[in-house]
């Protein structure tokens, strides 16, 4: 797996400059992305409530490898984290993009390349990594049903078949995560009188109640992570979520749009 980068503290903005094309291309949001609900005049990928946990059922037996992802580090955690952001930009999910961008930061990845893969240039991004990110980015776009041949070749000359595996269900976890929590802003443009596209309010209502189970757990274990106050995280949050909307409202795509 790709070596961990030298820590460097900096702060940053929002980006949302986005492509699914691979690898030379950003791995950021899709124009079209795969199917899911539409709200706030911005396509953005929902969840079911029975999608949704039937999705984590079917995580149930891949538990022993999930632990060795996670607790093992059989994918060094920077790495891990950087391959999470990258379908976080694509799914347009900025609760994910906020979160995993901070936990790559405080697991060793510099701002500089972090900033790097938030706007799709591959400048100073080993070709390995740079690779892998394209090949996760172009798994969500297309629904894991397909990827360009010539990326599959690539991944197979970069890391083994069990690496892949291990790649892949990150990004599946990763896709659940942002379909979860976009279903949050459905229900927010659903009380903005915009309620999304295919949809239903029941299933938003559900994952709302996920969403605001996992996120404050979420920043406290970051806060232990990055030896950052709770509070301070969640001020950080907060505030990249706002400019995150005034960056939706500006171009008719927040929930209140």
């Amino acid at each position: 797996m790709p070596a961990k980068t030298k820590k460097k503290a900096s702060k940053r903005k929002v980006s949302k400059t986005a492509s699914k094309e691979a690898p030379e291309k950003a791995p950021q949001k899709a124009s079209q992305p795969p199917s899911g609900g539409l709200f706030g005049g911005h396509r953005k990928r929902t969840i079911g409530t029975f999608s949704f946990f039937g999705s984590l059922l079917s995580f149930a037996t891949q538990l022993p490898t999930i632990f060795k992802i996670w607790q093992k580090h059989e994918i060094e955690a920077g790495f891990r984290e950087e391959l999470m952001l990258a379908v976080s930009k694509l799914n347009d999910c900025k609760y994910c993009a906020w979160g995993h961008h901070e936990w790559a930061h405080a697991v060793g990845i510099s701002e500089e390349e972090l900033d790097h893969i938030e706007h799709g240039d591959p400048e100073g991004i080993e070709r390995a990594k740079w690779v892998a990110m394209s090949y996760v980015v172009a798994l969500v776009s297309s629904d894991f049903t397909d990827v360009p041949s010539e990326l599959k070749q690539e991944m197979q000359a970069n890391y083994s078949e069990h690496e892949i595996n291990e790649i892949e269900l990150v990004a599946k976890i990763m896709d659940i995560a942002n379909r979860g929590a976009n279903t949050w802003d459905a229900m927010l443009s659903r009380l903005h009188g915009n309620p999304a596209q295919g949809s239903h309010v029941m299933d938003e209502l559900v994952l709302s109640g996920v969403f605001w189970i996992v996120v404050p757990v979420s920043i406290l274990i970051l806060s232990r992570q990055s030896e950052r106050s709770y509070g301070e995280l969640l001020r950080d949050l907060l505030d990249y979520v706002e400019h995150a909307e005034e960056e939706e409202a500006a171009t008719g795509q927040g929930a209140g749009a």
